[in-house]
């Protein structure tokens, strides 16, 4: 069998059986919450997490190369002795430096896809219609992250032009929905800005983070500027905690186009493609992004 094709039918495989898991998996969440089986679902979603953990450990390896546990499925009938001979080969995999540092990082934008998702549906126990959109919106997100982003990290996707666009848009709609979750949590249970703040400083150091090392443009020296960005994310949260309604969808809106703009300039910068016409384009689009946010926008509306 040619090895590229039957690595092109492991991934297919791998990347259907996580998705259709992924995709009942919020399904069963949204109509554990619609319900109002509040702990069952936190339960649930917990449950579901850890196996999109073990299976990305296992089974959908980053590499595909010593397979590990998926090899004992092609050769069983070689019995228990295997199993164990995969299963070390596959810690052993894992337990070199490089090989983690891929996979810590290949964990990065599923998990904020999911935990983002199960927070929204939390906050919206009875909104069918809106639940529905974020079950399949995430599925989507969660599938083709699987897909592009092992192809980026191996084989230099960014010789594929549309595989990252792509992949970019699926992490632009991650952030949007991690600040949607950050500011809706916030408001509806009452927690003060220092709660906003932190969460925004921290999943926009990780935001930056796996973008940059997904570039192949993380060094220490770029540490300082993944800070600035997330601190200035989090004066952007402080601005809407004191001055945005429980319309968190539209303050997640506000908070994507700030970040999409300092992330841009940031990524021009460092791959020496930042020209005037660069930042001014990114600006004319924040400024128009914000500009009819705010026409439309109630500040007067507030929950107190």
């Amino acid at each position: 069998m040619n090895p590229l094709m039957s690595e092109q039918k492991h991934k297919i495989l791998s990347t259907v059986i996580v998705t259709m898991t992924a995709f009942l998996g919020f399904e069963a969440l949204s109509f554990s919450i619609g319900i109002y089986q509040l702990k069952s679902s936190l339960f649930l979603s917990f449950y579901i997490y850890a196996f999109h953990i073990l299976w990305l450990t296992f089974v959908f390896d980053l590499h595909f190369k010593e397979r590990g546990i998926i090899d004992v499925i092609k050769l069983n009938h070689r019995g228990l002795k295997l199993f164990w001979e995969a299963l070390k080969l596959r810690f052993k995999y894992m337990a070199n430096w490089q090989h983690w540092r891929h996979y810590q990082n290949h964990l990065v934008l599923p998990g904020l896809a999911y935990w983002s998702t199960v927070i929204l549906l939390f906050l919206n126990p009875f909104n069918s219609g809106l639940k529905q959109a974020l079950v399949i919106f995430a599925t989507i997100t969660m599938a083709v992250g699987y897909w592009f982003f092992h192809e980026h990290i191996s084989r230099h996707l960014e010789v594929v032009n549309w595989g990252i666009k792509i992949l970019s848009v699926v992490k632009l709609f991650v952030a949007f929905m991690v600040y949607s979750a950050l500011v809706g949590v916030t408001s509806y249970f009452g927690y003060d800005v220092w709660f906003l703040l932190l969460a925004t400083f921290t999943l926009t150091f990780l935001l930056i983070y796996q973008a940059l090392f997904q570039h192949n443009l993380l060094t220490f020296s770029i540490f300082l500027w993944i800070v600035i960005i997330a601190m200035v994310m989090a004066i952007v949260s402080m601005w809407v905690y004191g001055n945005w309604n429980a319309q968190y969808f539209s303050a997640g809106v506000v908070m994507l186009a700030i970040y999409n703009t300092l992330w841009g300039l940031l990524h021009h910068y460092l791959d020496r493609s930042l020209t005037r016409t660069v930042v001014l384009e990114y600006l004319v689009m924040l400024l128009l992004v914000i500009s009819i946010l705010f026409a439309s926008h109630n500040f007067n509306q507030r929950v107190l």
